[in-house]
C-alpha cells in the first residue's frame, strides 16, 4: 500500500494484487474491465505496475455488484459513480423483495481457472464444461475469451509443459474448450454487410485452438468468419481467401520447431495475399518469430486484444 498525499488528503494506491483480493475480481478480468472497457484508470509505480485508489477499489465492488445481477459490464462501465451506486442499490432491493434468502452468485476470480484446471485433472469433462458456461453466461462472450479461455489455455499449455498434465488430460480440457468457442462462432448473429474473416493453421501445425480464439473474438466484434481449421498449405488457405473474398487472414501457430519451414509457408501465404488484406500471425509460436514475422509484412498478435484492434483497423479501412 502506497500512501500519496493530495489536497492535504491521505489517500491510499493499492497494487492489482490487492485490487483482486479486495473486489473478488480475478487479475485477468481486470486488466481486461481496464483496457477494453474504460472501467477505472489506475495510475502507475515508477516500475509500471498498476495502483488503484480507494474509489477505483469502490467502483470496481459496485461493477462486480452491476455484473451479477445480469447487466453487461459494456452496459455499465461507464456509469458516473453516483449513477453506478444507485443501481446497485436498486439492484439489492429488488433482490431482498423477490428472493431474500437466496445468496449472490460467486464473483468471477482466479478461482475459475483453479477449480477449470481442477476439473482437468481428474478428467471430469462435464463439470468443466458446466463451469465454462456458466462463466460465459455471467461474463458475456468477449470478456470470457479474454478473462476465462485464453489464461486458462496458456495455463494448460504450461501445465503440460511442466508434466503436471497428461495428455489425456489436456486432451479433454481441450476438446471441451473447442466445443463451447464452436458453438459460440456459430451462434452468434452476423450483421449485414460484416466484413469477412478467414482463420487456419498453416501447414504441419495440428494444435487449433488458439486459432479457435481468434475465430470466436472476431465473432463478437461482429464479422463474419470461415474457419478452416488446423493443417492447410499456405496455397489452400490463399485460395480460400479468394475464393471467399476475405478481407482478412489469421493464423495460429504454437511452436517453432520447424522454424525455416514454417517461415518459407507464412512468407508464401503473404505472397499470394492481396497487399491490402493482412495477414495476422498469432499464437505462442509467433512471439519468437516475431522480428521476422514483421519484416515480412505480416502482422504479430499478441493476444485477443490486439486480434480486435487489427480488426476494427481493418474494417474502417474496407467499409
Amino acid at each position: 500500500m502506497i500512501a500519496d498525499p493530495e489536497s492535504g488528503a491521505h489517500r491510499h494506491r493499492h497494487p492489482i494484487g490487492v485490487a483482486s483480493e479486495r473486489t473478488g475480481l480475478s487479475l485477468d478480468v481486470l486488466r481486461v474491465w481496464e483496457r477494453r472497457y474504460g472501467a477505472v484508470a489506475p495510475t502507475r509505480a515508477a516500475g509500471g505496475q498498476r495502483l488503484y485508489s480507494d474509489a477505483d477499489l469502490e467502483r470496481l465492488r459496485l461493477l462486480r455488484l452491476a455484473t451479477l445481477a445480469g447487466r453487461g459490464i459494456g452496459q455499465v462501465a461507464s456509469l458516473a459513480a453516483e449513477e453506478l451506486a444507485e443501481l446497485v442499490r436498486g439492484d439489492e432491493t429488488a433482490r431482498r423483495r423477490t428472493a431474500p434468502r437466496e445468496p449472490m452468485a460467486a464473483a468471477p476470480a482466479e478461482d475459475d481457472i483453479q477449480r477449470a484446471l481442477a476439473f482437468t485433472r481428474a478428467l471430469d469433462g462435464l463439470a468443466l464444461e458446466g463451469l465454462l458456461r456458466r462463466s460465459v453466461a455471467v461474463l458475456g462472450m468477449a470478456v470470457f475469451l479474454d478473462a476465462l479461455a485464453e489464461p486458462l489455455l496458456r495455463r494448460i499449455d504450461e501445465e503440460r509443459e511442466a508434466g503436471r498434465l497428461s495428455t489425456a488430460q489436456e486432451r479433454l480440457a481441450t476438446l471441451t474448450v473447442r466445443r463451447l468457442l464452436d458453438g459460440a462462432v456459430l451462434s452468434l448473429g452476423v450483421p449485414s454487410g460484416a466484413s469477412h474473416l478467414l482463420v487456419a493453421t498453416p501447414a504441419g501445425e495440428r494444435r487449433e485452438l488458439e486459432a479457435l480464439l481468434v475465430a470466436a473474438a472476431a465473432a463478437v466484434e461482429g464479422w463474419r468468419v470461415t474457419y478452416l481449421g488446423p493443417d492447410l498449405s499456405a496455397d489452400e488457405i490463399a485460395g480460400a481467401a479468394a475464393s471467399t473474398a476475405a478481407q482478412a487472414v489469421g493464423v495460429s501457430v504454437s511452436h517453432t520447431v520447424r522454424r525455416e519451414s514454417l517461415m518459407d509457408e507464412l512468407r508464401r501465404l503473404r505472397a499470394a495475399l492481396p497487399p491490402i488484406v493482412p495477414l495476422l500471425v498469432g499464437g505462442v509460436g509467433a512471439h519468437g518469430l516475431a522480428t521476422e514475422l514483421e519484416s515480412a509484412g505480416i502482422h504479430v498478435i499478441e493476444d485477443l486484444a490486439h486480434v480486435r484492434a487489427a480488426l476494427r483497423s481493418t474494417g474502417r479501412r474496407t467499409a
